[in-house]
């Protein structure tokens, strides 16, 4: 009797601690995940750094002197020349014949020098002359040419030296004329016929300079009467942005 009721119990334990060993372990919970936006970025705030104080040099130490920009270091467009042409026509006029007056006299001395080791001293002169001349040619368009450009002129040195020939040419039949007849000029009309070549050389200079000036003039209100455009860039709240930035 007590054996009939033993079994039954030994067959429902056995059975129920089978059904626990055969259950899965339970597997860690995890977070449920959502759309979570990262707080947005702000910068820290910028500190007012004071500028390091000068040092001064103390005894015999040497001067420490902070590099700086130079105005030469940075770009600047040339000075406008002077409204008033009188100055600049007289430098020129100054620079044209001081500049005849020292390449003759450079040249002059050099034709004599070899001339007097060349040729004697009989024909040195002829030599001397010929430097002289073409020093005087040199100088003149030169010293007129440096003389404008000195008070900010815009003429160019080729219409320069082709008005000084202009002016040599004028000369020689100014006195071809004036001691025809019989009868030399006086020397001093003879000495005044010589500064036509400074004359002519500054007529050359000064209508390049009127031509560049309204050259100039012509591109300064085209730049600033024209349609001009420029691309720009942007970054709003729907993304980047491309456009055009004209001015009329």
């Amino acid at each position: 009797m007590k054996r009939s009721r033993l079994f039954p119990l030994l067959a429902l334990l056995l059975v129920s601690g089978l059904a626990s060993a055969q259950e899965a372990p339970a597997e860690p919970a995890t977070a449920p995940t959502g759309n979570l936006t990262p707080p947005p970025l702000v910068g820290a705030a910028e500190e007012d750094v004071p500028p390091p104080p000068e040092v001064e040099p103390r005894g015999d130490e040497p001067a420490v002197s902070r590099p700086s920009v130079t105005a030469g270091a940075l770009p600047e467009a040339r000075p406008p020349p002077s409204k008033d042409p009188v100055p600049r026509v007289a430098l020129e006029v100054l620079g044209g014949a001081a500049g005849g007056v020292v390449g003759a006299t450079v040249l002059g001395s050099f034709g004599y020098l070899l001339g007097s080791a060349t040729v004697g001293c009989d024909e040195c002169l002829v030599v001397a002359v010929a430097g002289a001349a073409a020093g005087a040619l040199i100088g003149i368009p030169v010293g007129t040419y440096a003389g404008g450009r000195f008070m900010n002129g815009r003429g160019r040195l080729g219409p320069t030296v082709a008005g000084s020939m202009v002016g040599w040419g004028a000369t020689l039949l100014g006195l071809s004329l004036v001691n025809s007849g019989g009868s030399d000029a006086p020397p001093a009309v003879n000495a005044a016929l010589f500064i036509l070549p400074v004359v002519g050389a500054s007529v050359g200079y000064e209508l390049t300079h009127s031509s560049a000036l309204r050259v100039e003039e012509a591109s300064r209100q085209s730049r600033s009467q024209g349609v001009r455009l420029m691309p720009v860039a942007t970054y709003g709240a729907k993304g980047p942005h491309l456009g055009l930035l004209g001015s009329f």
